[in-house]
């Protein structure tokens, strides 16, 4: 019997870590499955091709917000076309109120709810036989002579051990995120997350851990994405496994890992500070600062001791951090929003993330949706509309300026004239400039099309003419950005150009010079070119002098130095 594993994951990039723990997990008892993984942004006549060419007897699908619409009518043209062919859906997005969603998709045949390695294992021993009976497998819902059966729900694995390393040998990662985990389940009770409804901490051994990192890391994959929901929960541990990454993690691979910042303590700041530069990063859920908001969605942190960890990691510089900001919460109105965003914004982490509420099945803030009046979309990802606090025209707004942060902060092209505007401009509130530059970009139509980063730079030089702020300061600011981010990109009239072209004489004689040479580019050979390798520029009339670095690094992508006494010697010769 052919059995078919099915995913579409968000982007080509991800690697979907369900279906190979159930392929896995089979192996030992020579069931026939193959996984076929695709992306939501594929043609879907292109996917149904390559469904049907399996001929499989059983098509099962690993179901997510992000996918299970598209999932819905492949699933459901396939039933159409071959009534005898099973179909599985499994997964978190159908975990929950399973018989209403049997009853309005006819097409599904079976459900798995829960973790699904070992009754996915146990459903396939038994249809595989002639007269399959399904009632005694836990975490089963299926169909029975017109009923809809949902059996009573699995107890977790309590030795995660038994669940075997989930890729392949000869698995090709060359350019994508692998998805890992160590642990499954959360301490935290947050009234938003999934994960809340799993209380219990479950960790795979630390051994069986090092031995899949030994494997992991030497792929040339991107970056190793831990969906550990706290993985600092237990410090030692998390330290533990750490170490071995930095001793073992030759491929320099980018690790990410989700924390919470105020349980971590001084031990473990220390050792983070001793991390190697760019190698991990640390997503952080802050949600909100409004304590009001905290209090209701079961998250008590304390805030105080959250700014002295998160300044104290960024102070290293060798930790990417990512803030996470949630709007549409309970007693989050804009306002309190507002303050939220500029009590993180000050953190200056490497990137904020602003998301909108999820209200998601079996949480406790889907069954608080009444009380707080929470209106939210009915197709996946259900994402927040408005609420008893916020309106839907306060939540649009709060999109566009999660937008321009995207833009403008994120990747950090405009750090040195954005910091020029926040503290000369909009001293105040940084939220109060996004949202100002917002309505600019609304005013002007510039939310109607993607621009290059080219033309960000301009947009935001004619924003602040257009407020009557232009100053030579910004102007010189907004240069520095331009030059230290764009190696090849010739300075554009309205950052006069000039203050370039007065040096390419000069750069000419540096690059010759093996004095200069020997001081910044060491490590290239003397047949090298340095000429498009650095830059010399006037940024607030001194000659700025541009060295190129790593661009994939942000702690390192360029490097800036003074060069007045310089330019007068080769002025002089």
């Amino acid at each position: 019997m052919k059995t078919l594993l099915v995913t579409l994951d968000s982007k080509f990039i991800h690697t979907n870590l369900a279906v190979r723990y159930l392929k896995n997990f089979c192996k030992d008892n020579n069931f026939d499955i193959e996984i076929k993984e695709f992306t939501i942004n594929q043609n879907q006549e292109y996917i149904l091709r390559q469904i049907l060419d399996v001929k499989a007897d059983i098509i099962c699908f690993s179901c997510y917000i992000w996918n299970i619409e598209y999932i819905k009518e492949i699933a459901n043209i396939i039933k159409e076309a071959n009534v005898n062919v099973k179909i599985l859906f499994g997964g978190p997005e159908v975990s929950f109120e399973i018989e209403n969603l049997m009853e309005n998709e006819i097409y599904i045949d079976y459900v798995i709810y829960g973790e699904g390695e070992i009754t996915f294992n146990e459903f396939l021993k038994e249809i595989r036989l002639s007269n399959p009976n399904f009632d005694k497998i836990n975490g089963l819902a299926y169909r029975d002579d017109g009923r809809i059966i949902v059996n009573n729900c699995r107890n977790l694995i309590s030795n995660l051990d038994i669940v075997k390393y989930p890729y392949e040998e000869d698995e090709q990662f060359e350019n994508k995120i692998i998805y890992y985990e160590s642990s499954r389940g959360c301490p935290f009770n947050c009234s938003f997350c999934m994960s809340s409804i799993d209380k219990t901490i479950r960790n795979f051994s630390l051994n069986r851990v090092k031995r899949d990192l030994k494997k992991l890391l030497k792929t040339k994959a991107r970056q190793i994405k831990f969906v550990d929901r706290t993985f600092n929960t237990d410090y030692k541990r998390s330290i533990e496994i750490m170490k071995f990454i930095v001793e073992n993690n030759h491929n320099n691979m980018r690790i990410h890992f989700e924390i919470t910042a105020d349980i971590i303590n001084e031990e473990f700041l220390l050792y983070i500070s001793t991390l190697p530069v760019n190698m991990f990063q640390f997503e952080i859920g802050v949600q909100s600062l409004n304590e009001e908001t905290l209090r209701e969605i079961n998250r008590h942190m304390n805030i105080e001791k959250l700014y002295h960890v998160i300044n104290s990691i960024r102070i290293n510089k060798n930790i990417h951090v990512h803030l996470d900001l949630i709007a549409g919460l309970p007693y989050e109105n804009y306002e309190t929003f507002k303050e939220s965003f500029d009590g993180i914004y000050k953190l200056n982490a490497e990137k904020i993330q602003l998301g909108f509420l999820k209200v998601l099945k079996g949480t406790k803030i889907y069954m608080d949706k009444v009380y707080h009046n929470i209106k939210y979309r009915k197709k996946a990802p259900y994402e927040v509309i408005c609420t008893k606090y916020i309106t839907l025209n306060e939540i649009l707004k709060l999109k566009s300026i999660e937008e321009l942060v995207d833009k403008y902060y994120n990747e950090k092209y405009f750090e040195y004239s954005i910091n020029y505007i926040l503290e000369n401009i909009y001293k105040e509130s940084s939220f109060e400039f996004y949202e100002d530059f917002s309505e600019y970009w609304q005013q002007n139509d510039l939310y109607k099309v993607s621009h290059s980063r080219k033309r960000l730079y301009k947009i935001l030089y004619e924003f602040i003419k257009y407020r009557d702020k232009l100053t030579e300061k910004f102007i010189s600011a907004l240069r520095y950005d331009y030059v230290f981010n764009n190696q090849y990109e010739e300075l554009p009239s309205y950052l006069n150009k000039e203050y370039e072209e007065r040096y390419k004489y000069i750069k000419r004689l540096i690059a010759n010079d093996d004095e200069f040479r020997n001081q910044f580019f060491e490590d290239m050979s003397k047949e090298d070119k340095l000429i498009n390798r650095f830059r010399i520029v006037d940024i607030e009339k001194d000659a700025t002098l541009f060295i190129y670095k790593n661009k994939e690094n942000i702690f390192n992508r360029c490097e800036t130095l003074k060069i007045n006494n310089w330019i007068k010697e080769y002025e002089n010769e």
